[in-house]
């Protein structure tokens, strides 16, 4: 299942290096995949491959989630999406 999480930051470039300090936390949402992205200065996108969605949206809403974004420098927009349809188009 795939989780999307976009999010305001005061840096982009230290969103994407804080990021990557939070595995035990992604371990424990059923993460094995993270994809990041980002647009203008300050927008970011993270989408989550997670084998436990229930689990993910938990401690989604966790305060240690709400700690780690802090120490990410995120200052709002915070919108979660559960991606659960796929389309392909055909030839």
């Amino acid at each position: 299942m795939l989780i999307a999480v976009r999010a305001e930051v005061e840096s982009v470039e230290h969103w994407r290096v804080q990021f990557k300090t939070h595995e035990e936390l992604f371990k424990s949402q059923g993460v094995s995949l993270a994809h990041m992205g980002s647009a203008d200065e300050n927008k970011v996108i993270a989408v989550f491959e997670t084998s436990d969605i229930d689990e993910f949206i938990r401690i989604f809403n966790d305060p240690s989630t709400a700690e780690a974004m802090a120490n990410d420098r995120i200052i709002g927009g915070v919108e979660m999406y559960v991606l659960d349809e796929t389309y392909t188009p055909q030839s």
